[in-house]
């Protein structure tokens, strides 16, 4: 009933007992999930049949006068979870949908693909930087993989889905860098160090989760750029702060650099906040260690294109 409802709400009487869309226009309704409704005591979809009587006889019922509405001028779009419901449904219904699967791309062809951007970027960097590329591709794909592999989507993380969208936030974030920012190797992969923990780390919602997502990476970096020394960064008690930021240099300069320590963030944060209550209302601000990370964060994610951020945490503590 509650799915017949939404999909008469966009259809309007014509002649006798058809219904369609206003004026001439064509309406598609957008099915999600289509496989995950419960059968019933009968063994049958109830809303499953409402979509199969509409594709085999172009109407349903009136549920107050028990009339016929012929549907007109509708199509039917719909996806299903590959990793949740029955992953199937009535083959009546399914015979009438055109079924594309569009599986996770292999690892050759996520290589490729983000191969050819990071080495058209990094052609103008000097020599040592650009031996990183490769290594670093490598180990963000295998990251990537033991990031699914660990974190579970459930019904309390629901959010814990990670896909190539994830994958393609991370480049995107290394191609900000420039070469008079990023002038040595070890410089390059702690920038992706970061970058990680800003797209999987901030997705996290346990402290115990992201001491197991640390781990990881941590493996990962002694493994694969074991040369360079990052342990500092991945200590259990006391680890350095890892943090990169558009204002390094100067509030005005946009170069995507690493703060070397929390007091040089500090006075910057500061001097913006000086700036700030020079001209506006004077907002008394506390830039405890958590806030100034925060202010990173955010200034990151809006600084991309189409960049948002949701803040979830108790009022006055920062987050």
């Amino acid at each position: 009933m509650l799915l017949q409802n939404v999909l008469e709400q966009q259809l309007e009487k014509k002649a006798g007992r058809t219904y369609a869309p206003v004026g001439k226009f064509k309406l598609i309704y957008f099915i999600d999930d289509l496989n995950m409704p419960a059968l019933d005591p009968y063994n049958t979809q109830t809303a499953i049949s409402l979509l199969r009587q509409h594709k085999d006889y172009d109407h349903w019922y009136d549920r107050t006068k028990l009339t016929l509405k012929d549907i007109k001028n509708t199509l039917y779009t719909a996806c299903m979870n590959p990793t949740a419901g029955s992953f199937q449904i009535n083959p009546r219904l399914q015979r009438h949908f055109w079924t594309l699967a569009i599986p996770f791309p292999e690892q050759t062809s996520l290589f490729t693909i983000y191969n050819t951007f990071m080495s058209k970027h990094f052609s103008k960097f000097k020599g040592t930087i650009q031996e990183q590329v490769v290594p670093i591709i490598k180990t963000a794909l295998t990251l990537h993989g033991e990031i699914e592999k660990n974190f579970r989507k459930t019904a309390v993380n629901f959010h814990y889905e990670f896909n190539v969208r994830h994958l393609t936030n991370i480049f995107q974030g290394l191609l900000v860098a420039k070469p008079e920012t990023i002038k040595e190797p070890d410089n390059l992969i702690k920038m992706w160090v970061h970058e990680s923990e800003r797209i999987y780390g901030d997705r996290l919602s346990s402290p115990e989760n992201l001491v197991t997502y640390r781990a990881i990476v941590a493996d990962l970096v002694k493994k694969s750029f074991a040369k360079y020394n990052l342990s500092k960064y991945f200590q259990g008690t006391s680890p350095e702060p890892l943090v990169f930021a558009q204002f390094v240099e100067g509030l005005e300069e946009k170069k995507y650099d690493q703060f070397q320590s929390l007091d040089q963030l500090s006075e910057r944060l500061a001097e913006a906040l000086r700036e700030y209550n020079d001209t506006n209302a004077v907002m008394d601000l506390v830039l405890f260690e958590d806030a100034m990370k925060h202010v990173c964060r955010i200034t990151r994610i809006i600084s991309a294109d189409a960049g948002h951020a949701l803040l979830v945490g108790v009022g006055g503590s920062g987050k």
